[in-house]
């Protein structure tokens, strides 16, 4: 008895065959929709969907300014022997704090945000409000060093407890546009100051314990104005 097997393979041959064009095309408009979606999400606006990193600065990384610099302490906190370091701003003297980041590769070399983490002094009260101030400013190669900050953005926090028990952590700034000219390997030198004249009423120091710098980054860029390369 012939092989029924062998005798359909033929029929599933020619089957196939004639499957081809349709599978190609299938598979072509596949990767249309997909170079698509890809093409779509590069050009896209990143911090929209999430593409979003963070920096932390201490600050242990900070540098107080010879002109009303915030003056440096280390506090340990008695019950449990927590050792925090902070810089301790006037209520009345508007004090700062510089920082320097050289930039990630990927960041896009647009607008970031910011967060302050901070507590007070002994003596403050529940509600009591304290104004943050941050600006910063890029600087490439040959950039002249004493360049002034870019617009500084400002955010208020109010204490959740007595006498500076709690952590407490303020929402994000507005976007804070960065100074010069953004390029791929700048040092950002950003400039912090509790800013005394606007929303503040709380007559304690605030302590600064860091900054939490948001970017957004751009998919990964090897062409054009964001290229990202190998150093050689």
């Amino acid at each position: 008895m012939a092989d029924q097997h062998n005798s359909n393979i033929p029929a599933v041959g020619n089957q196939i065959s004639a499957d081809i064009p349709d599978i190609k095309e299938n598979l072509e408009w596949h990767q249309d929709v997909f170079q698509k979606v890809l093409n779509s999400y590069h050009a896209s606006s990143l911090t929209s969907i999430g593409f979003v990193t963070t920096l932390w600065v201490p600050a242990s990384a900070m540098v107080p300014t010879a002109t009303n610099g915030a003056t440096a302490g280390i506090n340990e906190y008695a019950t449990n022997d927590i050792i925090r370091a902070y810089y301790a701003f006037d209520a009345t003297t508007e004090q700062f704090v510089g920082f320097e980041v050289v930039m990630p590769e990927g960041w896009n070399r647009s607008t970031v945000r910011a967060k302050f983490y901070w507590s007070s002094a002994t003596g403050s009260t529940t509600g009591d409000t304290a104004e943050w101030e941050i600006g910063g400013i890029a600087l490439s190669n040959a950039d002249t060093l004493d360049t002034a900050i870019g617009t500084a953005i400002t955010v208020s926090d109010a204490t959740t407890a007595d006498n500076g028990t709690d952590l407490q952590i303020s929402a994000a700034t507005a976007a804070i546009t960065v100074g010069g000219t953004p390029a791929l390997g700048d040092l950002v030198h950003y400039k912090v100051s509790r800013n005394v004249g606007g929303t503040d009423d709380m007559t304690e120091d605030a302590w600064l314990f860091g900054v939490l710098i948001q970017i957004a980054e751009t998919f990964p860029d090897y062409s054009g104005t964001n290229a990202i390369v190998a150093w050689s």
